[in-house]
């Protein structure tokens, strides 16, 4: 069952003239088991010592058994961005800065904490890359599946592309949908999203988060969700995850019978 956690990004400004930070760590914190969760951070300060060379990290020494006194004896306090701003200059001043509490939806939170530190702080390796450039090529050629599918069923110039999901939220949310239409004469909303396994349980997360909060605004949502048929073991945690946010799953095959019904909704012959 996914609830909804809060995580803080932990950066570094070493220079107080530029304005420049590095991520260093993230806490996670999820209020039903009782507030703070934990806090990950580097262990050596490289990046940092790049921007500043004359930058001691020894003044650091001690900041994340620090960070983890504060964060376990505040509850509820955290909830608050205030607090977060206080906290900052109160340990270390201009030198450390939290970010504002984001949500994330996750089934387990300790997992969760390891996959936000490897996303936003562990430091970048040639694995990783190489996952993302597989899952940009991957998206891509389910994007272009789609698109070919639809331009052949004419439906493609009666919706619209890349909707980002802040027009609805009335947020800078920067989350875009690839398709988006309504029915002929109704008020529900349709999208379409390219999503292949090799995306990943960020990307995933991040669509079936943002469906609910637009849900939230609009009411009923349909959300389809085209993946490829390449095997993945994760596929079917990743399809649960999908089934509980309420999006449609189909496979490339079904792009066609998609079209149709999109057809018969818009009223095309």
């Amino acid at each position: 069952m996914l609830r909804a956690c809060q995580y803080v990004l932990i950066r570094l400004a070493p220079n107080p003239i530029r304005d420049e930070a590095v991520t260093v760590g993230v806490a996670l914190f999820d209020a039903r088991q009782g507030g703070f969760t934990g806090v990950r951070l580097l262990p050596d300060l490289t990046r940092v010592r790049q921007l500043a060379p004359q930058f001691d990290p020894a003044v650091l020494e001690g900041l994340e058994a620090d960070l983890l006194l504060r964060l376990r004896t505040s509850e509820p306090a955290w909830l608050s961005r205030q607090y977060f701003l206080e906290l900052a200059h109160e340990t270390f001043s201009h030198t450390l800065r939290l970010s504002d509490p984001q949500t994330v939806l996750t089934a387990d939170p300790a997992t969760e904490l390891d996959r936000l530190y490897q996303q936003y702080a562990a430091p970048v390796s040639a694995i990783p890359d190489a996952e993302a450039a597989v899952a940009r090529g991957a998206r891509r050629r389910v994007l272009l599946h789609l698109r070919r599918i639809f331009t052949e069923e004419r439906v493609l110039r009666h919706m619209q592309r890349n909707v980002r999901a802040g027009e609805w939220l009335a947020t800078p949310d920067r989350f875009a949908f690839d398709f988006h239409y309504q029915e002929r004469g109704g008020q529900q909303h349709h999208v379409i999203q390219a999503l292949p396994w090799a995306s990943g349980e960020g990307m995933v997360k991040e669509l079936c988060f943002t469906v609910e909060r637009v849900r939230r605004h609009l009411g009923p949502f349909d959300v389809a969700a085209f993946h490829d048929d390449a095997p993945d073991e994760e596929a079917a945690y990743l399809a649960a995850l999908l089934s509980e946010a309420g999006v449609r799953l189909l496979p490339l095959a079904e792009a066609a019978a998609e079209a149709g019904r999109i057809r018969a909704a818009l009223g095309l012959r």
